[in-house]
């Protein structure tokens, strides 16, 4: 069976994504218009301005947590990292947010296909490289419910070489010629990517799925 192009996620070309996935920090990137001043800002600095006489105080930072949505789902992401999207072909829609290590979440959104019968197939795909390369595959599928209340297949893969550990899940829902496709990847043991497992944590236990 040919597996489709779009479905050759591959971790090293995803890790190419980091730099576009952080924030950069740059002076005075905003302005802010008040009556008929405008104001270059900077985040996360004080500033005092003067309105009819009385000395006003404010401060423009970013929200700890962020949230993204789109016709077919909503989940909540930390504000340090910035979602990459990508049009894989038409009707398909990738978006990814890593870490710096790699570990992080690919969604692929469809808007003409229901996708949840490409589990097994995209499992394949992000392991095969590896277990050519020698490392040892085991299996711990599980269920989970989802904020919006759907319960869901999670098809799960623990990968080891020697001393490093490698988790994959993946998980789809779908109904009639749509849904999404879920991935996430922690390139190292759990205690080992506090971060990574922060974003993958906080992207199941708020995905929404209309």
């Amino acid at each position: 069976m040919t597996i489709p192009n779009y479905l050759k996620v591959k971790i090293l070309m995803i890790s190419l994504l980091v730099l576009a996935g952080m924030f950069l920090s740059a002076q005075n990137n905003y302005k802010i218009k008040i009556n008929d001043t405008v104001f270059e800002i900077s985040l996360d600095k004080d500033y005092h301005i003067s309105l009819d006489g009385k000395d006003v105080k404010f401060k423009i930072s970013f929200k700890d947590t962020l949230t993204y949505e789109n016709d077919l789902i909503k989940f909540n992401y930390p504000k340090d990292y910035k979602i990459s999207r990508t049009l894989i072909q038409d009707g398909i829609e990738q978006i990814t947010l890593v870490t710096a290590e790699g570990s992080g979440i690919v969604i692929q959104t469809y808007s003409t296909m229901n996708p949840t019968m490409l589990n097994e197939l995209m499992i394949n795909e992000i392991t095969k490289e590896s277990l050519n390369y020698g490392y040892k595959m085991k299996r711990a599928d599980y269920k989970r419910k989802l904020k919006s209340g759907q319960e869901i297949d999670v098809d799960k893969v623990i990968m080891t070489y020697k001393d490093e550990t490698n988790i994959y899940e993946v998980a789809s829902i779908g109904k009639k010629d749509e849904g999404i496709l879920i991935m996430t990847m922690l390139m190292d043991k759990e205690e080992n990517s506090p971060e990574g497992k922060k974003l993958i944590s906080m992207m199941w236990n708020s995905l929404i799925f209309k």
